[in-house]
């Protein structure tokens, strides 16, 4: 029996009624019923009967096993009828008119009670609880934070408790997969379950390190203190770590001191034309501007045999001593001792597990050598605090080219410090020992198993820090739990989402996105099937503006969260790296955001990758009261139950087709005079414009049948439900119409030819990146051909927005 007919056969035997359907659901979504009220007295007979036909329907059920796509129709059909009876009963014996709500009064509903759940003092208890310890990736108190995390989220899930060891399974075995993969077997097969999985990655920490002023005889006349001050007014700090940078090359360094500003390309050349040699020094740099992996590659390419970063307070905006402030913990300005900490892997080059490119890192991994590990830095590098930078600075006084006239905004604004570029007379010496192995990290996961199982929602946070991690990653944590609090609350009361959603806390993403990347390679072909949207959460708090970014067909979806939190959002950048979506977007071609409250520069200095980013700095200076905590928790928590209970898939093509010509307008500037053949990336551009609008009318002719269907008291038409099946197939599918096989020049990780971390940039977008670099970094090297993979793959996705079946 085909699914129309199975569908006509269910309405024929269904006894009259004064059912009005009114929906604007899909196949498999939620049917909104609409009921004219009648006299108690008068239907509940009818009910009775009606409750004895789902009833059978449950039993025909049993042995009957369609097609899935056919199952989730006729689960939802029979989910909403069962729903219905409920319903009625209730209303014929207690007269309330409970059953008149429609889909977005029943999403208002959901919001409503959800909001009601997070707190401030929840999300502060949480806090706490996370930043008792040091956890950095592959550490002992790592695992503990990933069983700890399987039991809490357990209980607030309602998961019958057990061994949380019991629940570790190995990343590639059956048990892993079966828990990632298993779709709801039985329709009381739905019940949430928790685990974590380990993956055996290549990580490393710190052995020894030092940096040392020397004279001509090489004996040491200044040692740098690399410990961050341990402070009585915050008390984890005397527990703090040393710093270091992960993935760092192991190996001695001494030459000259020169200063290279932030350490870009640009820079150097700067240095080069003026004379300055590079060539066999230590570079020292500063934060800001690109990653900080980028830094010590341009140092790299252009001879420096050493690297050392270091906080400078020209970052930190108004918020400084030179303008009055004392630094932390007396005031909000910049603590002198502070370190930043990080990975200096090459992310926009590739993340991830360096030593297994493009696959699991299974425990039984072949792996590549340390030579083929393109990501990999090759000299030493080190963070410093402006302290001991000051120190280095005095080095260079009046040698080389002062900062100011190498360019503008050369030089930082450490207090008293004049910036040359040197190099310097006496040498710098330092010393970085790094012991490497292959670790065990734990993500962990829960699955909340929705009516619909392919079209997932993924929600991912990063558990694993440099140090506590008050900011990053916890104060996300945090607000994961009180989502995870907040779902668990509308489980209890029977609520079963119409989507499938997966959480997510990744381990070892301060490495390189290590975990996220790992599963992303591990599932890739499931994920594309099976997945709709990716909402990442970082540092949720670090200062007072909300900022959002994300692919541009969810940029509506991130707007409506959060005007409905009373917030403002005046733009929605796009997707670069730095976080845990990249696998999704910008390997996988699963449209992904990113949301947090950042620093301004008036806030309190944010003392990243520091000792100092911890539970005493949240609760007097981030965020007193932990009411932007609060906030973000109900934000998120609309931004993902808008995303599994919305009836049509909230991808807006439209806004997705404007971007692009946003991007191309973009393009245009940069290379005006390029002889290319630009009309063939127009008529792209324009198809794709034309096939947006045409699916946003087919969606706005579905949701009118809907309303035509509910005012004439009937149901739509099986057509209609099969409409917008297919519409929410194609559009789970067009940001993946973008993805290019061969991937981008010199990093064909990255397949996305939309958007991409710029090559020299780590954490900022680049859009229509293959075209755009071509020309700002390769000198048009290759360009046509860049341009007839752009235009090949704007076919793809203007054929994907105009497909009727998939």
């Amino acid at each position: 029996m085909s699914l129309c007919q199975e569908h006509r056969e269910r309405e024929r035997a269904r006894p009259a009624s004064p059912l009005i359907p009114h929906t604007s659901m899909e196949v498999q979504e939620k049917s909104d019923l609409v009921y004219a009220p009648r006299a108690p007295r008068r239907i509940a007979w009818r009910t009775y009967v009606l409750l004895l036909c789902v009833a059978g329907l449950f039993l025909w059920r049993g042995w009957r096993e369609p097609a899935p796509e056919a199952n989730d129709l006729r689960d939802r059909l029979l989910h909403e009828t069962a729903t219905d009876v409920r319903c009625r009963l209730r209303t014929a014996h207690a007269q309330t008119p409970e059953c008149h709500r429609s889909w977005h009064e029943r999403l208002a509903k959901l919001e409503s009670e959800y909001v009601k759940v997070p707190s401030a003092a929840s999300v502060r208890a949480a806090l706490q609880r996370y930043t008792t310890e040091h956890h950095y990736a592959g550490e002992p108190s790592d695992k503990a934070s990933a069983l700890r995390l399987i039991d809490e989220w357990s209980a607030l899930l309602g998961v019958e408790s057990n061994d949380a060891r019991a629940r570790v399974y190995e990343a590639g075995s059956h048990e892993s997969r079966a828990q990632m993969e298993r779709p709801p077997t039985d329709w009381e097969d739905v019940r949430p379950r928790v685990w974590a999985d380990t993956y055996a990655v290549w990580l490393d920490e710190p052995v020894d390190a030092s940096v040392s002023v020397v004279d001509a005889h090489g004996q040491a006349v200044w040692n740098a203190s690399l410990a961050e001050d341990v402070l009585p007014e915050d008390p984890s700090s005397a527990q703090g770590l040393p710093p270091f940078h992960g993935y760092s090359f192991s190996g001695n360094a001494s030459g000259p001191l020169v200063y290279a500003g932030t350490g870009s390309p640009a820079d150097f050349a700067e240095l080069e034309a003026r004379g300055v040699r590079v060539a066999g020094s230590i570079a020292l740099v500063r934060y800001g501007g690109l990653f900080r992996g980028l830094k010590v590659r341009a140092a790299q390419e252009a001879g420096a045999v050493g690297v050392l970063i270091y906080s400078d307070p020209k970052e930190d905006g108004h918020i400084t001593e030179a303008e009055g402030h004392a630094p932390y913990p007396a005031g909000p300005a910049r603590q002198p001792s502070s370190v930043q900490r990080g990975s200096v892997q090459a992310l926009s080059f590739y993340p991830g597990d360096p030593s297994t490119p493009g696959r699991p890192s299974y425990r039984n991994a072949t792996r590549a050598p340390w030579s083929e590990m393109v990501s990999m830095p090759r000299i030493p590098s080190l963070p410093l605090s402006y302290a001991n930078a000051r120190r280095l600075l005095a080095l260079t006084q009046g040698r080389g080219v002062r900062a100011d006239d190498v360019r503008p905004h050369f030089g930082g604004r450490i207090p008293d410090t004049e910036y040359w570029t040197g190099p310097s007379e006496l040498h710098v010496s330092m010393s970085n020992e790094m012991h490497r192995q292959t670790r065990d990290i734990w993500n962990v996961y829960a699955v909340v198993p929705g009516i619909v199982d392919h079209q997932r929602i993924m929600v991912g946070n990063h558990r694993d820090a440099w140090v506590f991690g008050a900011g990053d990653p916890s104060s996300g944590t945090a607000v994961l739990h009180e989502l995870i609090k907040g779902l668990g609350a509308l489980l209890a009361t029977g609520w079963r989402p119409l989507r499938t959603i997966v959480l997510a806390s990744w381990d070892a993403e301060e490495y390189g996105l290590v975990g996220s990347t790992e599963f992303g390679e591990d599932y890739a072909s499931f994920l594309q099937s099976h997945v709709a949207m990716y909402h990442n959460l970082d540092m949720a708090v670090q200062g007072s503006s909300l900022a959002a970014s994300g692919s541009p067909s969810l940029a509506h979806l991130l707007r409506g969260v959060a005007q409905a939190s009373n917030l403002t959002l005046d733009h929605v950048a796009p997707l670069g790296s730095g976080s845990d979506y990249t696998v999704f977007l910008q390997h996988l071609g699963i449209p992904s955001t990113d949301v947090s409250f950042r620093r301004i520069d008036t806030d309190p200095v944010y003392h990243y990758h520091s000792n100092y980013d911890s539970f005493a700095w949240m609760d007097r200076f981030g965020d007193p009261g932990f009411h932007r905590h609060e906030t973000m928790a109900r934000m998120w928590g609309r931004l993902v139950l808008r995303s599994t209970e919305a009836p049509l898939l909230p991808i807006d093509v439209q806004e997705m087709a404007a971007h692009l010509w946003d991007a191309y307008h973009a393009l245009r500037r940069i290379a005006p005079d390029a002889a290319l053949p630009w009309e063939h990336l127009e008529a792209a551009l324009h198809s794709v414009h034309d096939a947006a609008d045409r699916l946003d009318r087919a969606q706005h002719h579905l949701e009118e049948e809907a309303h035509k269907a509910a005012r004439q008291g009937r149901m739509p038409s099986c057509h209609w439900f099969q409409s917008l099946l297919h519409m929410n197939k194609r559009l789970q599918h067009v940001e993946q119409a973008l993805l290019d096989k061969k991937g981008l020049a010199l990093r064909p990780w990255f397949r996305h030819l939309g958007v991409a971390p710029g090559r020299w940039l780590g954490y900022g977008a680049t859009t229509l990146p293959g075209l755009t670099e071509s020309f700002t970094l390769d000198h048009g090297a290759h360009a046509a051909d860049e341009l007839q993979r752009l235009v090949a793959a704007l076919h793809r996705l203007e054929e994907t927005m105009s497909r009727d079946r998939f």
